[in-house]
């Protein structure tokens, strides 16, 4: 894949050869956002599961 550099004599004039240059501090927030997301669409989730098996261990009676 083709670059379009000649030479590698000096690197400081070449820049950065990497796609969407420019795109990281927008990328990096927005996988700050879904990360946090993630983490709080997980809690409720699970707290609703132990909701549901507290309800259902409320429900039956204690074995004697």
């Amino acid at each position: 894949m083709p670059t379009g550099i000649e030479s590698w004599a000096n690197p400081a004039d070449i820049g950065p050869i990497y796609p969407f240059v420019g795109t990281e501090v927008a990328l990096t927030v927005i996988g700050v956002v879904l990360w946090i997301a993630f983490h709080v669409i997980t809690a409720r989730e699970e707290n609703q599961q132990w909701r549901e098996m507290d309800e259902r261990y409320a429900a039956e009676p204690p074995a004697s």
